[in-house]
């Protein structure tokens, strides 16, 4: 009787192996690579993707790339997902590698979003509050529109409304630059109560930082009230190649709030984002407890055991 029961529980540890080595990845998917493209969204979003895989016994690595070159890594399946696929502002630059079938969207991980040219309340409230309101203002902006770093989606926009005179937007320039050296400008132009016009978006703490007001009639650029989302996008067959991997991934979700709170913690309080991602975690279990489900290790433990016990040493 008694190897009776010896044999029987071994049968279950068996069986209850089996079914979390079924829910497992194989070794390959051991390296998730994720690209951060270097906005503050991105470092914060990607570091709760990083910590999420990391306490799963995954090995998560995060090359700093370029958005096109983030879609062409995942095309030669050197970058496995991104989660920073802004639509409507990233379809240029996505649109490509969607029709060739070389990377694919899984999730809508932020709604709620905004990405269209703004100015600061003063400038608003002087009468520039429409996109066909820019060109009066020309020389009072020095035709300048400031944007983000070369290659940007949001610079491409512009760009083109520049090159077909868009707007009546002809004579303007674009001054590319990077989202801290664009912010630097913002900074000196408010404190100079100077007329500015720039891109903004939402979530970012710009919109706490600064009164800003984004311009109306840009619907045919940056779609309806200047309206986005955000997309979690993986390379092609990583989906079916590392299920468990993506399972989480299309899971992932955040609001405008919580973006805004990490994004703030990074930029003003100069907290690492690897930090600020931990304390989120923390801070927050209900938001992320679902993603768990029917997730597990590495080894095929149960994940949101894991990411608990990791939440619960310091980081």
């Amino acid at each position: 009787m008694r190897a009776a029961r010896i044999l029987l529980a071994g049968l279950v540890a068996l069986c209850v192996s089996a079914r979390g080595a079924r829910g497992a990845d194989p070794a390959s998917c051991t390296p998730v690579r994720l690209s951060d493209v270097g906005w503050t969204d991105a470092e914060a979003v990607t570091a709760v993707a990083q910590r999420l895989f990391d306490a799963l016994g995954y090995r998560p690595q995060v090359p700093m790339l370029t958005l096109t070159m983030t879609y062409v890594a995942m095309r030669d399946r050197r970058v496995d997902a991104f989660l920073s696929n802004w639509e409507p502002s990233g379809h240029t630059a996505i649109a490509p590698f969607l029709a060739d079938g070389s990377v694919k969207r899984i999730a809508t991980n932020l709604s709620g979003a905004h990405y269209t040219l703004a100015v600061p309340d003063y400038v608003w409230n002087a009468g520039l509050r429409d996109y066909k309101d820019i060109a009066s203002w020309g020389r009072r902006l020095g035709y300048m529109i400031f944007g983000l770093e070369a290659g940007n989606d949001g610079n491409a926009l512009v760009l083109d409304m520049i090159r077909t005179n868009q707007f009546d937007l002809g004579r303007f320039r674009l001054v590319e630059s990077s989202e801290q050296g664009m912010l630097s400008q913002l900074d000196r132009d408010v404190q100079s109560h100077r007329p500015i016009l720039f891109l903004g978006w939402e979530p970012h703490p710009m919109n706490m930082r600064f009164p800003i007001r984004y311009l109306t009639g840009g619907e045919a650029v940056f779609g309806p009230d200047g309206g986005a989302s955000v997309h979690t996008v993986v390379r092609a067959g990583y989906d079916t190649a590392c299920p468990n991997a993506a399972r989480l991934l299309s899971r992932i979700r955040f609001s405008v709030q919580d973006e805004n709170t990490m994004m703030l913690a990074i930029q003003r309080d100069r907290v690492k984002p690897s930090i600020v991602a931990w304390r989120w975690l923390r801070d927050h279990p209900d938001a992320w407890s679902g993603w768990l489900d029917d997730v597990v290790t590495r080894d095929g433990r149960a994940g949101r055991a894991a990411v608990e016990a990791m939440l619960g040493k310091e980081p």
